[in-house]
């Protein structure tokens, strides 16, 4: 298999590289409804194999390169070698098995019936059965794979014949639309996940492997980013572009859904901090929930020396990590030596800005919950007369969480579809994400479309 294919092999599951080189699958099923992406995984698969044959029963090859210009860039260059294409709408079950023939002296890797539908339907179903018989019959001692390319979802005989079925299927997700691919079938093979999130993001087909969150660990230099007038950037590119950055005495609410991982919103978290201790300003991160405090204090080494002490972890007092220390008993008390601690660190930044992390989550358990939201309105407060920033983690149970968002300027949300990780933000609205973690701060959304 071609490593860049499917967007490189990490975002290949292990089931489709083995229906991909097991020689024992010959011949795939690629079935859903009209504009489910069929095309498109088919001609991945192609590029990996790296040759085929492409058998048209509905759409002029022309038009196939229009709509996948990746394609023929590609062909120019050589990089897929051997690779023909035969517009047979036009054709008959007699052509496709001669094309199987060719192809299979010319010891192409791969043929394509998009769609075998159509061409299958003018056949009784005695007639459909021996040509699909006699077709995996043929490719069954050669090198070459078979797919069906179905326009319907319903179970045919193919199915049953077929040595592998993929369902590509859509269905909506408060209010997006999310693809995933289905295995109903992969001989010889294991299924241990049946679905995946995929998108079809930039003409391409990338299936969405599920989310490994790993506690972040900083081996490469960060390389901040400047904000505009009026506001702060969160450190990352694609937060920038869809958030605007964060204007100056305002708050971001993350919202962590059911199953997410109390770690997955920490690279967002940690990119806006140490950013904006890195473009002259501090922060102070108070108790997160399911987060150790060694955790947040270990990421300070990507700063400078000089500035890694403008970055403070405020911890319970029995902890034994971190620089200050809050007895969280009393709201009123806590609220007082946090602002403190705030003030301190503020005073040494060349800014003279703060900014603040609250874990809603965690201080529920302390606060009751109107001194929680009475504690929250005093830091808005607060910012809004010191221009500083702050940054609220919540999930769906905590109390105060509606009333929060009512109140901030920004809302974000992480949610987890088939334990994939994925990011889209309440306000100001946008789309629906892949979010990428990796070990580094560099979180990659990737637009689920």
């Amino acid at each position: 298999m071609r490593r860049e294919a499917f967007g490189g092999e990490e975002c290949c599951p292990q089931l489709l590289r083995d229906m991909i080189s097991k020689p024992f699958i010959k011949t795939i099923v690629i079935k859903g409804a009209p504009g489910a992406g069929k095309t498109t995984l088919s001609l991945e698969i192609m590029n990996a194999i790296g040759s085929g044959i492409y058998v048209s029963t509905r759409v002029a090859i022309r038009e196939l390169v229009e709509q996948h210009p990746y394609m023929k860039p590609m062909l120019e260059r050589g990089e897929l070698e051997d690779v023909s294409f035969e517009d047979l709408r036009l054709g008959s079950a007699a052509d496709i098995m001669e094309i199987v023939l060719r192809a299979i002296r010319k010891r192409r890797g791969v043929v394509v019936l998009d769609s075998w539908d159509t061409l299958a339907n003018e056949l009784d179903p005695l007639e459909r059965l021996k040509a699909e018989k006699s077709l995996t019959a043929m490719v069954e001692p050669r090198e070459v794979k078979l797919i069906f390319v179905k326009e319907s979802a319903e179970t045919s005989s193919i199915d049953y014949l077929a040595d592998a079925v993929i369902a590509l299927k859509d269905e909506e997700f408060r209010g997006f639309r999310i693809r995933y691919l289905v295995w109903e079938k992969i001989r010889g093979t294991e299924i241990p996940q049946k679905r995946y999130l995929f998108t079809l993001h930039g003409g391409r087909f990338k299936l969405l492997v599920p989310t490994e969150v790993r506690r972040p660990r900083i081996t490469e230099e960060f390389r901040p980013l400047g904000g505009s007038f009026g506001s702060y950037s969160t450190g990352n590119e694609d937060l920038d572009r869809i958030l605007g950055g964060i204007q100056k005495g305002s708050g971001l609410l993350i919202t962590l859904g059911r199953n997410v991982h109390s770690h997955a919103p920490l690279p967002i978290i940690l990119s806006i901090a140490i950013n904006f201790v890195m473009n002259g300003g501090s922060c102070v991160i108070l108790p997160l929930a399911g987060v150790r405090t060694d955790v947040l204090t270990s990421v300070r080494r990507v700063l400078p020396p000089e500035i890694r002490d403008l970055m403070a972890v405020i911890r319970l007092e029995s902890s034994k990590h971190s620089t200050h220390g809050v007895d969280f008993s009393s709201p009123w008390k806590a609220k007082e030596i946090v602002l403190k601690v705030v003030e301190e660190i503020r005073s040494r930044s060349e800014r003279n800005r703060c900014m603040i992390v609250m874990g809603t989550d965690f201080m529920e358990y302390s606060f009751p919950e109107r001194s929680l939201l009475t504690t929250i309105l005093g830091v808005l407060d607060y910012i809004k007369d010191t221009e500083d920033i702050a940054v609220f983690l919540a999930r769906d149970s905590t109390r105060c969480r509606n009333e929060l968002e009512d109140l901030l300027e920004l809302s974000v949300r992480l949610d987890m579809i088939c334990r994939t990780l994925v990011f889209y933000s309440i306000k100001p609205p946008s789309g629906i994400y892949h979010m990428e973690i990796p070990e580094e701060l560099r979180i990659q959304l990737t637009p689920i479309v």
